[in-house]
């Protein structure tokens, strides 16, 4: 027994306090964005009505008011216009405190390149809004109120006209992350410009499909409006790509020889 090797507990306590610093670290940075969300969603309640109004714009007049089948619901419809008006301010903050908190562990990318990433995907993120709102919303809206009007009388309550916008605003504005998502993986060596074009027939096919499933209406018009645009943003992350993390012509040769033995 005497023998016996003992094994040293300093790396284990080591590891258990850099596991609570990491820890602390998450806490305090999803209390900041908190604190802001929290901020954005009272500014966001003095402007609900306007953002109301917003909303209801795209069905083209088709709707003037919205019925509410319970008592609580006009309140409870605010409280979500405000709440959604401060998740829409808070995702700067939200993507800086989250690429803060894992930048340490990919290395040091210098501030130059976090203001890059977090005004790419922020700007990409409201752009995705503004197109699902501009061009796709009121496409899909006006197919589907106008649909049957011998037939059916619309009576459309604020809960589900709203969430049914709101959800897929949010929806275009996370596809439209692409270029940022892309740029942050050909940073950190995990994709560059030749695999994305081995993978671009695959990637056009999986675009229409999601673009079917997050179009507001089943009409082809509307799908199209939004395929087309997702369709161009993967061929912009391919020269993100490409500039951001070059490769030789050995390996874009290799990999045109794969695809030449897979067709």
């Amino acid at each position: 027994m005497a023998g016996r090797l003992r094994l040293p507990t300093r790396p284990r306590d080591e590891l258990r306090m850099t596991l609570i610093e990491h820890l602390g670290e998450f806490r305090n940075r999803i209390i900041k964005v908190g604190i802001v969300f929290v901020l954005a969603s009272i500014i966001g309640w003095f402007f609900r009505i306007q953002v109301f109004d917003l909303l209801l714009e795209p069905a083209g007049g088709k709707i003037e008011e919205l019925a509410v089948t319970a008592v609580a619901e006009q309140l409870v419809t605010d409280m979500k216009m405000a709440l959604y008006v401060g998740f829409v301010l808070t995702i700067p903050v939200l993507l800086y405190q989250g690429w803060a908190f894992v930048a340490p562990a990919v290395g040091e990318m210098g501030r130059v390149t976090t203001y890059i990433i977090i005004g790419l995907a922020s700007s990409l993120f409201l752009a995705g809004i503004a197109f699902g709102y501009f061009f796709v919303l009121p496409v899909g809206l006006q197919f589907l109120l106008n649909w049957g009007p011998e037939r059916f009388q619309l009576m459309i309550t604020p809960t589900y006209y709203l969430a049914f916008v709101t959800r897929f605003l949010l929806a275009a504005g996370i596809v439209f992350e692409l270029p940022a998502a892309t740029y942050v993986a050909a940073k950190l060596g995990l994709v560059d410009a030749p695999l994305l074009k081995k993978y671009r027939r695959h990637a056009i096919v999986a675009n229409t499909v999601l673009a079917a499933a997050l179009t507001p209406s089943p009409d082809p018009f509307s799908m199209v409006l939004l395929a087309v645009p997702m369709i161009a943003l993967y061929e912009l992350s391919i020269v993100i790509a490409r500039y951001v993390n070059p490769v030789s012509e050995v390996t874009v040769r290799e990999l045109g020889d794969d695809d030449d033995d897979d067709s």
